[in-house]
């Protein structure tokens, strides 16, 4: 069994109808194996972000079906709200609270889940010191350099008990060291939880470090011709 599996999916703008406004995503079909790393690439406009943004349940498409581990997220009748999909998305802008501190982001998410206190400090404890934010707790987005930033993101996206973690060009604005450093901290925690992962990036260098598939996305659709094992 495949660990996300997406059907027809089909969403439009300006519209409520599948018929109506532009379409952005035209029958998508998608599978990602579980704990694959799935690489999404395509130019602007195509339907990456969309795409994502519909798997999280942050938009809701007008056709289609997507299931996570057999278990089914959204069709015509069924729409399962985005906290309890189980699924954590890192968007460009990271989406960092800045009245947060890193310690507060952590705990944000930790207070969702069925934890006692003990495991929730080990926990925060574990997803701190794996994505090297030790001794920056109590700083605020502000008070961080953009390494530590994309950092904090990850391991907030980390901290739950998630599926599928969705990345829509996340790197972005690092380069060098910098970007090796977080690209090679991703990787090494998402082999240890094996964790099921989209990324979409125009980046080949991002690509070859994290994804063993690509995809191609066009005008809202999959260009199987396209589709391979990571080589770019």
């Amino acid at each position: 069994m495949n660990s996300l599996e997406v059907r027809g999916l089909i969403k439009t703008l300006n519209g409520d109808g599948a018929q109506r406004g532009s379409a952005v995503l035209r029958g998508v079909d998608l599978s990602i194996r579980p704990g694959e790393c799935l690489g999404l690439k395509g130019s602007t406009g195509s339907g990456k972000s969309t795409l994502l943004r519909a798997i999280a349940g942050l938009l809701k498409p007008d056709a289609g079906e997507i299931t996570l581990e057999g278990a089914l997220l959204s069709d015509d009748q069924i729409r399962v709200p985005p906290a309890k999909r189980r699924i954590a998305m890192v968007f460009q802008n990271l989406g960092l609270w800045p009245h947060m501190t890193v310690n507060g982001h952590l705990n944000f998410v930790l207070a969702a889940e069925p934890l006692t206190r003990d495991e929730r400090a080990r926990r925060l404890t574990e997803v701190s010191t794996a994505f090297v934010l030790n001794g920056l707790n109590d700083r605020y987005p502000a008070e961080l350099s953009g390494g530590e930033r994309h950092l904090l993101a990850l391991a907030r996206a980390f901290c739950g008990d998630v599926k599928l973690l969705l990345l829509d060009e996340p790197f972005t604005g690092l380069d060098g060291a910098l970007k090796k450093r977080v690209l090679d901290t991703l990787r090494a925690e998402r082999s240890r939880r094996n964790l099921t992962t989209l990324l979409v990036t125009h980046d080949d260098e991002e690509m070859r470090a994290l994804a063993t598939r690509v995809e191609h996305l066009s005008e809202g659709r999959i260009l199987e011709r396209l589709t391979k094992e990571c080589g770019i």
